[in-house]
């Protein structure tokens, strides 16, 4: 994978993640609205309250974290695969987004991923079956620094 490629999945503990989208509900069904520029996450972290986990309202972006992220496999983030070859397309054209020009999920699955994109949630208590089914990198030897960038 090229250098500097950006987690569309990222977890708020790492330094430099931003919003990229905001998670909302309609008609039942949660869906992501992604943002045409980022936003650093200090600028709005204050205005949820603390007993709202963050990526429960807010999708975030950072850099991949490659081999210290339980998706990352052989060079590539088995999450976009496993979420192109699982989920169907929510949307039929692509909006704007302030993460695809660096999107590895964009990299490596071009518009199939995006197409998806807008029904990743990262609470995954909040997400059906599928979802979690999707979510669960697959086996790998387990190593100290491996963690989940979320889904």
């Amino acid at each position: 994978m090229a250098d500097r490629l950006s987690c569309p999945s990222a977890h708020p503990k790492y330094n430099g993640t931003t919003v990229i989208g905001v998670v909302g509900k309609r008609d039942g069904v949660t869906r992501v609205s992604m943002l045409p520029k980022a936003l650093p996450l200090e600028a709005v972290a204050g205005l949820i309250p603390e007993t709202v986990p963050i990526t429960e309202v807010l999708r975030l972006g950072g850099s991949c974290v490659e081999h210290r992220c339980s998706n990352f496999e052989n060079g590539r983030c088995s999450l976009a695969s496993r979420i192109v070859a699982r989920l169907p397309e929510v949307e039929d054209r692509l909006f704007p987004c302030a993460l695809r020009p660096t999107c590895v999920w964009w990299n490596q699955e071009g518009p199939a991923a995006c197409r998806r994109c807008p029904q990743i949630v990262t609470e995954p208590f909040r997400a059906s079956a599928m979802m979690h089914e999707v979510a669960v990198p697959p086996a790998q030897p387990a190593t100290p620094a491996a963690e989940s960038d979320g889904v």
